[in-house]
């Protein structure tokens, strides 16, 4: 039996080409790096500043966006994606399996628990926090506040994602804007600073992008893709 072509080609998009060549990636890449540029100034603000400027624009209807979009960032969006990326990529699906777990450690272990799990987040650190809009039915936590683990999985998230798209610019800012949109809710709900998002969007982008590339130069990709569908024709 002949298999489908297409159908073997779509399951089998593997990242053998250099990520770096990819001229779609490349323009994901040159986003990000803008975004984290010109947002860098900001980093040298007294860090409640841009907290306590965000509380002007809070409302009941982006109260209700901002609460359900910060679900992107959670764990539980990890198991849509993988099943989504299964269908595209064995190997794609390996190093973003592989990736989830390192950027784990590294955020919540290394980081968040570890050399910086004496910094508060504003509902603790903030004077007067009271006197601040609350969204409703958020759970404000006083401590881990750097890096944010939310903003690093939504970005890694996007940056496979990114990985796949083939249809240029368009898609790219799409995710972007949703990646951003996502680590903007974690400072308009008080679970974390701008320089935490700041440093989880650099985090959740660099990891997979410089692990991959290395891996790369060492052309040690495997082609599980490929090698399921392998075979005679018939």
């Amino acid at each position: 039996m002949t298999k489908n072509p297409y159908f073997c080609q779509m399951i089998s998009t593997t990242i053998e080409k250099n990520i770096l060549e990819d001229k779609s990636f490349k323009q994901f890449l040159w986003m990000i790096v803008f975004i984290l540029v010109a947002t860098m100034p900001i980093l040298f603000l007294p860090k409640e500043v841009p907290s306590i400027w965000m509380d002007q624009f809070h409302g009941p209807l982006l109260d209700r966006f901002f609460y359900y979009i910060t679900y992107l960032g959670d764990g539980l969006f990890f198991i849509p994606i993988l099943i989504f990326l299964l269908f595209r990529s064995y190997s794609l699906s390996a190093f973003f399996v592989f990736f989830v777990a390192l950027e784990a450690v590294l955020v919540q272990l290394v980081l968040k628990k570890g050399f910086f799990d004496f910094l508060e987040r504003p509902s603790a650190y903030i004077e007067d926090f009271d006197e601040l809009s609350q969204v409703a039915g958020v759970h404000l936590h006083s401590l881990h506040s750097f890096p944010s683990g939310h903003t690093q999985s939504i970005f890694l998230v996007i940056t496979f994602l990114a990985l796949l798209n083939k249809r240029g610019w368009p898609v790219n800012m799409g995710l972007i804007i949703i990646a951003a949109l996502t680590a903007i809710s974690r400072v308009y709900i008080y679970q974390h600073f701008f320089i935490d998002i700041w440093f989880g969007a650099f985090i959740g982008v660099l990891v997979p992008v410089l692990g991959v590339y290395l891996w790369q130069r060492k052309k040690a990709i495997p082609n599980w893709g490929r090698f399921r569908f392998a075979g005679k024709s018939s």
